[in-house]
């Protein structure tokens, strides 16, 4: 009796920090709402464009595509909510050939950091709402000789 007590007692202690992050969690992809539809913009001397969905369960789920002389170079499946028990901003790349960067059960994720007004900060990308109709996206990133670097991207919403 004494140990279910314990559990139970140990369980309800637990609940308020899981609901909490679940919360917070919830209220980030409630403040990206703005990003559902379709959006374009240049960037790596083409042209970028994505696309976003609300899923049932409210997660944003979406496709990016980066063209350049006039052919795709890559896609990227996207999704911003929990995956592998991580909430955050989850990609998956591709070639133009459809084969994939990452293997099968792997995919690149930026961490959910904090989120403020039309800010989401997750670990190495920052998406920043600019008014209506566009958002600025900052993404950190390595060259090829090795240094660090934020790229900031412009995104316009398609009409």
């Amino acid at each position: 009796m004494i140990v279910s007590v314990l559990s139970a007692a140990a369980l309800v202690a637990m609940q308020p920090a899981e609901a909490a992050g679940e919360n917070e969690d919830a209220a980030a992809l409630d403040g990206l709402a703005w990003m559902e539809g379709c959006w374009s913009g240049p960037g790596f001397e083409g042209e970028m464009s994505e696309c976003w969905m609300r899923t049932a369960s409210g997660e944003l789920v979406g496709a990016f595509q980066y063209s350049a002389h006039g052919e795709l170079q890559f896609s990227e499946m996207l999704m911003i909510g929990t995956a592998g028990g991580r909430f955050g901003y989850h990609v998956k790349h591709f070639n133009r050939d459809f084969t994939g960067w990452e293997t099968q059960n792997e995919q690149v994720t930026f961490p959910f950091e904090a989120a403020d007004g039309g800010r989401t900060e997750f670990g190495g990308l920052v998406l920043e709402r600019d008014g209506d109709d566009a958002f600025r996206a900052y993404l950190d990133m390595r060259g090829s000789d090795g240094m660090a670097r934020t790229v900031e991207f412009h995104f316009q919403r398609d009409r």
